[in-house]
């Protein structure tokens, strides 16, 4: 359930700009009120204190300003999210949108703007007796955004580099790989290759299908093995996170000794979430899908930057080698309960599935460029570090795939010998015989 609230939070683009234009509007009642009742008066120092003539034209220039560093903001926002868009790949727009930095800054200007208006709208010289503070307030606030646009711009220059974005999604996918790890390396977890090995031993099955439509973006294991031991079932799902689910899918599967609740589809619903894009808070393929992408711009005809592509697949198998050090090769996770019975089975892609498709496009689209498959090679060493014998032969097959899609003929005479040094190298790490 915490795990959605994030999400929504992560999704939602106004949420911070709403905050801070409260946090603002109630500034701004609290400094009004204390105008009126002569608060500050004996407190603050006089320096500090302003007519309400002043006071007036102090808020007014300050709301202007505000409101054109906010349109200016949104505008760069969006000129932003347009490159990430073209250059890198549409699958990144979340990167930049849900950086709270973006949000912030824009939330700030908001809530400048809005102080400035309400203290306008509530000051006259017929309501205020004495000198007010409302224009000092102003202009503290107008420095502290001053402040943070230079902040935002700095920002702005840093993310359009696609050597940041890169490492920004490859963190993300590490945090998802280094959480599966904990879960994995728990005593009540156990990955099997045959859903029949968990040991279910229910007279009955019952399907449930999904209530909507759209991509498993959360799955609240903890949730539903609660759920399966506190009421004797054995569930298990049919989906994996990321998957498109519809409202014919079978979503779960429920095995039960005859005695079920009848409400059964709509509990277990709750403990999944669907939305229209996929998200990698449970998901690292899909972050390795974005770094693909990026990598797949870059080789492309109308960009042909190699390098860019070269860096793409460094992390790609940085982060790959992860993947393969914490996962085994299983296609399901049995989760059991405090006396050890079996509650639910998910479902995981194998690890060779993931390394077949985290390269495949590159492989296909990069088989022209010498450059890409060194770097490629350079990645199946990274990986072969990490990786278990039983994934050793599975990247040495990936090698031999990816030097079968490239055009050998192109090759001179260096590029052999530098060839043959990184297949020597490579086949000494995965202990394969030449």
């Amino acid at each position: 359930m915490l795990k959605k609230i994030v999400l929504r939070i992560r999704e939602s683009m106004w949420l911070r700009p709403v905050i801070y234009s409260v946090l603002a509007f109630l500034l701004a009642l609290a400094v009004i009120y204390i105008d009126h009742n002569e608060l500050a008066q004996g407190i603050v120092p006089s320096f500090l204190l302003t007519n309400v003539e002043l006071a007036q034209t102090i808020l007014g220039s300050i709301s202007g300003a505000l409101l054109t560093m906010t349109t200016i903001t949104f505008s760069t926002i969006m000129v932003v999210l347009t490159t990430y868009s073209s250059q890198f790949s549409p699958r990144t727009l979340s990167n930049f949108v849900e950086d709270p930095v973006t949000m912030r800054v824009l939330g700030i200007f908001m809530g400048g703007f809005v102080y400035s208006i309400l203290s306008l709208l509530f000051m006259s010289e017929t309501w205020y007796e004495s000198q007010v503070i409302s224009a000092t307030v102003g202009v503290f606030i107008a420095f502290i955004c001053l402040a943070f646009f230079a902040y935002f711009i700095h920002n702005v220059a840093t993310s359009v580099q696609v050597s940041t974005l890169i490492r920004e999604i490859t963190e993300g996918a590490l945090k998802v790989i280094r959480r599966q790890e904990d879960t994995l390396e728990s005593e009540y977890t156990n990955v099997i290759d045959d859903r029949k090995d968990a040991g279910f031993t229910y007279e009955y099955v019952r399907d449930v299908k999904c209530r909507g439509f759209g991509y498993v973006q959360l799955t609240d294991y903890q949730g539903l093995l609660k759920y399966a031991s506190q009421n004797e079932l054995g569930v298990e799902a049919n989906f994996l996170n990321g998957d498109f689910m519809t409202e014919d899918s079978i979503a779960f599967r429920v095995h039960h000794s005859g005695e079920i609740n009848e409400d059964i589809d709509a509990v277990l619903n709750q403990y999944l979430k669907l939305g229209k894009e996929r998200s990698s808070i449970q998901d690292p393929e899909f972050a390795l899908q974005k770094i693909v992408e990026v990598a797949l711009r870059a080789i492309s005809p109308g960009i042909n930057d190699p390098n860019t592509a070269r860096v793409c697949i460094s992390y790609l198998g940085m982060a790959l080698s992860h993947l393969c050090r914490v996962r085994s090769n299983g296609r399901y996770i049995a989760y059991y309960d405090e006396d050890m019975q079996p509650r639910f089975i998910g479902k995981q892609k194998r690890t060779m599935d993931i390394l077949y498709l985290s390269f495949y496009q590159i492989v296909h689209y990069g088989s022209q460029d010498f450059s890409i498959l060194t770097a490629l090679i350079d990645a199946f060493l990274l990986i072969g570090k990490t990786a278990d014998d039983s994934l050793k032969k599975s990247i040495w097959e990936l090698y031999i795939y990816s030097m079968e899609k490239f055009d050998s003929n192109e090759l001179k005479d260096l590029d052999q010998i530098y060839l043959n040094e990184k297949k020597r190298e490579l086949s000494t790490v995965l202990g394969i015989a030449l």
